[in-house]
């Protein structure tokens, strides 16, 4: 099978990105057609890479900070407005199974009889409404207080 190009090409391409050219390898770049021509195609393709990299500016670091925070705090509101949807979500069911367990005495006509009915058994029914709330609003605060503390 023949070779295509020369065996020196990688020699001459090499030794122009280090800089360290034998007498011989010199020689041989200025002699032989195919050196010659891979010695002017990385020529070109190294003196286009420098304009490219002078014309280049990398953006300020500290415009590059300040965009990552806003992006930290639109990820933190985003994540706190779904704790808080979820929370508004479990009042308002609390306020309906209230208002249901309210009516339910009202709505039989005997708002007295409930009132004077209130056995240890309602009144657990109610402590344990009372503490189911107190769980949710602690849950819901949990995720603020937490990030209050790693500050």
């Amino acid at each position: 099978m023949k070779q295509l190009g020369c065996e020196h090409e990688v020699d001459v391409i090499q030794a122009l990105h280090s800089g360290q050219w034998t007498d011989h390898l010199r020689l041989h770049a200025a002699a032989c057609q195919d050196c010659s021509q891979a010695l002017h195609l990385a020529e070109a393709l190294q003196a286009g890479a420098q304009r490219a990299e002078a014309r280049f500016t990398p953006p300020d670091p500290h415009w590059i900070l300040q965009r990552a925070r806003r992006r930290a705090r639109e990820i933190a509101v985003a994540r706190m407005g779904r704790v808080l949807a979820a929370l508004r979500a479990l009042a308002a069911a609390y306020v309906i199974v209230a208002a249901a367990w309210l009516l339910r005495g009202y709505a039989a006509g005997q708002y007295q009889e409930v009132a004077s009915a209130i056995q240890p058994a309602t009144a657990m029914f109610a402590l344990l409404g009372a503490a189911v709330a107190g769980v949710f609003v602690v849950a819901g605060l949990w995720p603020i207080l937490g990030q209050r503390a790693r500050r």
